[in-house]
This record gives C-alpha cells, structure tokens and sequence, in this order.
C-alpha cells in the first residue's frame, strides 16, 4: 500500500478512535460527533487507488524485495497493523505532553521508513514501515512534526532537532514534512514521542 493510501485509511482509523475516547482523552478541540468523517472515501475511490499502486509503486517495491532477500521473498509490506487500544493510549500520551507544556496538538505526521538492514527481527529488515509524530503550530504552519518530551512550555521544538544528531548527511536532505489530520535512556538513546512497533502484512 503507497504511503497515500496508507494516509487515508489512517485517517479513517484516527476518526474512529477520536470519537470514542471522550472520557479517556483530555480534547481541548472541537466537540467529534459519530458522523461519517469528510475524509470517508468510497469502495470505487478505494479500487482505483488500489489499482493504481499494483500496476505502479508495487511492481518497484516488490523488486527491491526480491533483491535485498537473494530472492527469497518477493513481496513488500502491504499493510500496517496498530491495535486500537494502543492508538488511544498513544493519542492520550502525546495529549497529555502537549497539554503539560501549553501546546496546542493539531495532528499526527505519518512518515514512510523502512526497518533497517541489520534489524533485530530478521522477518522485518528492510521492510516498510511507519512512523507517527505529533505536530503543532510553528511560525505560520499548523502542521509541523515536534517533540513535546523536549519542548519549552509554550515552544514547540521542531523533531528535526533530534533526528539529526543520528542521521545520515543524505537523510537530512530528505523533507520529512507532510502531514495528516521509553524512557529507559542508555548512552547512545534518545527516547522521543514518536511511534512505530507495526504489524506489517506481509510477514503476518
């Protein structure tokens, strides 16, 4: 699945969770209704969509599969799986943060990444993977990924401030801005507020 897709059908999962932890998410915005969501898209959008990825990205994809494997596996991840409850307790957390540090939580940035080569969990190197990162208001954009955990109160500070301390001089040139509405520190960790720990499919 393309990273716009993904996009969509994480926004329709984000709604859902949204309108149903009133009681356990400290909201400060306006009131979610169970209405359908505007982001709703229909099953001929879906197809199409789908469609569109196989006879594109996918063929890319899953050639790079097969070569980084020797040909042992020739089919990329296609989906992501995030358990519900885990949603609502990352949501509340990163409300939480923000809230402790006066800062107004507009949304979620979800970025495309891969597992790395040398990855514990053999059945996942290489593979595709997301990333979410809170975002707030930074100068005049309302959609920028940033770091409650470090932030001043009332300051949001940009993720990127940490990312590069570890990134490749490659890496920092890639934007990672696009955007959708552990704290066991060890010498060379930084925790942050972001969140991964997918169930790709395939391996399932």
């Amino acid at each position: 699945m393309k990273p716009n897709q993904k996009i969509v059908l994480l926004l329709l999962m984000l709604s859902f969770i949204f309108s149903n932890c009133k009681s356990d998410c400290n909201h400060v915005s306006k009131e979610i209704n169970n209405s359908r969501p505007a982001q709703a898209i229909t099953y001929n959008e879906m197809a199409s969509m789908f469609n569109t990825y196989d006879k594109g990205q996918k063929i890319v994809l899953d050639k790079y599969r097969a070569k980084l494997t020797n040909g042992k596996d020739s089919i990329e991840s296609l989906s992501h799986f995030y358990n519900l409850e885990d949603l609502k307790q990352y949501i509340a957390y990163l409300e939480k943060l923000s809230n402790d540090k006066d800062i107004k939580l507009t949304g979620l940035r979800i970025f495309s990444a891969a597992y790395p080569i040398d990855y514990k969990q053999t059945d996942l190197r290489g593979r595709e993977t997301l990333i979410f990162m809170p975002t707030a208001k930074i100068g005049n954009k309302n959609d920028v990924a940033f770091e409650p955990l470090y932030s001043e109160k009332g300051q949001p500070i940009p993720f990127t401030k940490f990312l590069n301390k570890f990134s490749s001089d490659e890496t920092k040139k890639v934007s990672r801005a696009s955007f959708v509405p552990f704290t066991s520190i060890q010498t060379n960790l930084l925790p942050s507020s972001g969140a991964n720990k997918l169930e790709p499919s395939p391996p399932h």
